[in-house]
Order: C-alpha cells, then sequence, then structure tokens
C-alpha cells in the first residue's frame, strides 16, 4: 500500500492532485473551509506561490515511497554491533544516529538525494497537467521550457541549445557527484 503512489503513472497523479487543489471542488478548500481557515475557496493552482508548493507536494507525494524504500535498504546494511557499542559507552539515541547511522549510509543517502534531484530537473508530467508551467512562468522547468519551446513556439533550434544546456548542467552534477564519492572511497 506505501509504494503505491510511486506505482501510479504521473499524469493521474497530476489529476488526483487538480482535483484536491480544484478552486471550486476541490478537496482542500472544502476541508479548510469546514476547519473555518478560509473563509472563500481558494484557486490554489492559478497563484504563482500557491501553485509552486502545489507541484512540489504533488511530486514528494509520488517519490516518497521510492525514497524511503532505498533509505530502509541502507538503514539494513548499517552495523547493529557499532549501535550496541556506542550504547555501551553511553551514547544516546540522536548521538548514535548523527555518530553511526548517517556516516554509514553516507553513500545511500548521496546517491537518493543525486538521482531524485535529476530526476525532478527534468521532471515534466505533473508539472504540465497541473499548471503547464505557469502560472506567470512560475512552476517552469527545464522540461517544460524546451516542451513549449519546440512544440508551441516551433522553434527546434532554441529547444535543441535548451536541451543540451540542461544535459551539460546534469553531467556537472553528476561528475561532482561521482569525485564526491570516490574520495569517501578511499577513506
Amino acid at each position: 500500500l506505501m509504494l503505491i503512489p510511486w506505482l501510479i503513472p504521473g499524469v493521474v497523479v497530476s489529476f488526483l492532485w487538480m482535483w484536491i487543489f480544484n478552486a471550486n471542488y476541490g478537496v482542500l478548500n472544502s476541508l479548510f473551509e469546514t476547519l473555518g481557515l478560509i473563509d472563500e475557496p481558494q484557486a490554489w493552482l492559478a497563484n504563482p506561490t500557491s501553485a509552486m508548493v502545489a507541484v512540489i507536494v504533488a511530486k514528494t507525494w509520488q517519490s516518497f515511497p521510492w525514497m524511503m524504500v532505498m533509505l530502509l535498504a541502507g538503514l539494513q546494511t548499517v552495523p547493529i554491533e557499532l549501535h550496541e557499542a556506542a550504547e555501551i559507552d553511553g551514547a544516546g539515541t540522536a548521538r548514535r544516529f548523527f555518530s553511526i547511522t548517517v556516516p554509514q549510509m553516507q553513500g545511500i543517502i548521496g546517491l537518493v538525494l543525486l538521482l531524485e534531484f535529476i530526476w525532478n530537473f527534468q521532471h515534466f508530467d505533473i508539472i504540465y497537467v497541473l499548471t503547464g508551467g505557469g502560472p506567470a512562468g512560475s512552476t517552469q522547468t527545464f522540461a517544460t521550457a524546451v516542451y513549449e519551446t519546440a512544440f508551441d513556439g516551433f522553434d527546434l533550434g532554441h529547444a535543441g541549445a535548451l536541451g543540451l544546456l540542461w544535459m551539460v548542467l546534469l553531467m556537472g552534477l553528476v561528475v561532482v557527484y561521482v569525485r564526491l564519492s570516490e574520495k569517501g572511497e578511499k577513506r
């Protein structure tokens, strides 16, 4: 059940969250009005600030299960003996977490963050269906900009240049990650 948000296609997730954030009959407006937090329905996807928050919430909801499965797998590789030894030495829960668990999971945390950043960097479906990159370009990403430039503006050269810039930025991030992970392995 916990993996269902990750298994649902992005377009379906978008329509689900569009229904939740709808200004006229959305679940969020209904809930907030019932609780007395708002007096009248809000157009969440028409406001630049709340539109970006809506996109972030929808994308986080969809990718959260994958991240948790990866981090759980990393947690299971942390030797229990290290925690037992630290507990005998008098380390509390927070100290054991920051001194043992986090350093032992540094590689998997880095990998999960890198992959999520890359996937979010090229994120298209939820943004395009929810907001189309608007309002006023507030949720525009490289993916939506390339699509808009190529297929709405019919400027394939400009879209190709944006795509190349996009690839160079992502390659730079991957190179930085690989260099940092190589340093960590040498220690």
